[in-house]
């Protein structure tokens, strides 16, 4: 006997969605990741039941070949090749990392410098491929959000590297020791099957540890000329910055909700900067 939901039921279920997906910019390039796996797997479908290659021909215009395959016309498969996965679990990886990551990063960070850092990290990660594959010119064409994904993990980490994490919800680390557990991996993982995909893991990590402490990189540049004789704003920068290191500090140790509502303020602000 089939289950049948009420309209309404139905209709809460679509409105929660929609909300979900307007609460923060994350939750909307889940929900791009998703589609675009969505669509993937429908044009792998009808290629089956027709005897097309359909995926093939999108993979062919979307994801990332090496270097003896690229061309500068493909210029967007820099980007594109991150909006697809190779497989259920591999989205589904790339998509809790995303949410777990972009949130610890929300931290201090707005969500356009969150989202924009993802999509950095995707890019130079693709770079990263693109120009090591001139040594390895095998490697199967690349795709997955990992890059971007690892961007915002390092960003965090270097905002804020004794942050607390609870594997499984029981053990508590360190972030920086989940980094370094990643890093490790993508390095060792080099000479593998999938070594162009640790290359972009690890073009997508430095670029993230780079922008880790300059966000206003990601929302734009002051072209305000400095007035020489004038000491007050190099004051103001390094009482910031050392009013950033105490809470980062009170972060690592007793976590974000224990900040009072001034500091969370300053680091909205900062962010902001």
């Amino acid at each position: 006997m089939g289950l049948a939901f009420p309209p309404s039921h139905q209709n809460d279920a679509v409105q929660n969605l929609r909300r979900w997906l307007k609460e923060s910019r994350v939750h909307a390039w889940i929900g791009v990741l998703i589609a675009c796996f969505a669509l993937q797997t429908i044009l792998e479908v009808l290629g089956w039941l027709g005897h097309v290659n359909l995926e093939g021909a999108l993979l062919s215009y979307v994801a990332l070949p090496a270097w003896a395959n690229w061309q500068i016309g493909q210029i967007w498969t820099l980007l594109t090749y991150g909006f697809l996965h190779y497989g259920f679990m591999h989205l589904l990886l790339n998509c809790v990392m995303l949410y777990f990551a972009g949130h610890m990063l929300k931290t201090f960070w707005t969500d356009l410098q969150v989202v924009r850092l993802f999509l950095v990290g995707i890019i130079t990660g693709g770079i990263a491929f693109v120009l090591i594959s001139l040594w390895s010119p095998g490697w199967n064409p690349l795709m997955g959000a990992s890059a971007g994904v690892l961007a915002l993990l390092l960003a965090a980490t270097r905002m804020s590297p004794r942050m607390p994490v609870y594997l499984l919800g029981i053990f508590k680390v360190p972030l920086w020791v989940i980094s370094a557990i990643l890093l490790f991996i993508s390095v060792a993982g080099l000479s593998g099957e999938n070594g162009g995909g640790q290359v972009a893991h690890l073009g997508g990590a430095l670029a993230g540890w780079i922008l880790g402490r300059s966000p206003e990189h990601l929302t734009g540049f002051s072209w305000r000329t400095p007035r020489f004789g004038r000491r007050a704003p190099l004051r103001v920068v390094r009482e910031k910055t050392l009013e950033l290191d105490a809470i980062l500090e009170k972060i690592s140790k007793v976590g974000y909700e224990k900040l009072s509502p001034q500091e969370k303020d300053f680091l909205k602000r900062y962010g902001q900067n």
